[in-house]
C-alpha cells in the first residue's frame, strides 16, 4: 500500500432510517396519548432505542483510515482519532454465509466494530484487511443477530 485512505459510511440509508423511525416513533405516541393503549408506548420504547442507535451512528460517524505504515485509525467527526497497526489491533472477524461481515479491533484499549459493507469502497476495505487476516491466528465467529 502506497497512500493512506479513508472510508467513509454511506449517509443516505443512514439518514432514511432514521427519519422513518423517527416518524413512526411519533405516530406511536400519539396513538398512545390519544387512546391511551400502554401497549403503543412499549412498542414506542422498543422503536426509541431503535431511533436512538441509528442517531448515534449519525452523530459520530466513524470514519476508517488504513494508513501507509499498515495502521488504522478509527476516528469520528469530532474528537481524536485512535491509532494501532493493524496486525495488533485486529483480533476477531465475524462472519455469515461464509463472507466476513465485520472486524474487530482493540485499539488503546477501545473496541471498535468495522463493518465494510457500511462503507463506500467497502470492497477495497475488505480486500486490505483480507491480507492481514491470512498472516494472523484471529478468531473466526458466526454473527449472531445477522448483519445485512
Amino acid at each position: 500500500m502506497t497512500e493512506t485512505i479513508t472510508f467513509r459510511p454511506y449517509l443516505i440509508p443512514q439518514i432514511s432510517k432514521f427519519i422513518f423511525h423517527t416518524c413512526l416513533l411519533i405516530v406511536l405516541l400519539y396513538f398512545w396519548s390519544t387512546r391511551g393503549s400502554w401497549i403503543y408506548l412499549a412498542i414506542a420504547f422498543i422503536l426509541f432505542i431503535t431511533t436512538i442507535g441509528y442517531g448515534q451512528n449519525l452523530l459520530f460517524l466513524q470514519h476508517v483510515v488504513i494508513g501507509e505504515d499498515k495502521t488504522i485509525t478509527i476516528r469520528y467527526w469530532f474528537g481524536k482519532g485512535y491509532t494501532e497497526k493493524i496486525s495488533k489491533a485486529l483480533y476477531e472477524i465475524l462472519t455469515k454465509d461464509a463472507k466476513i461481515r465485520s472486524y474487530r479491533f482493540n485499539i488503546q484499549g477501545n473496541l471498535y466494530q468495522v463493518s465494510p459493507f457500511v462503507y463506500k469502497d467497502g470492497d477495497d476495505l475488505v480486500s486490505i484487511l483480507a491480507s492481514f487476516t491470512k498472516n494472523k491466528n484471529i478468531n473466526v465467529k458466526p454473527t449472531v443477530f445477522g448483519l445485512k
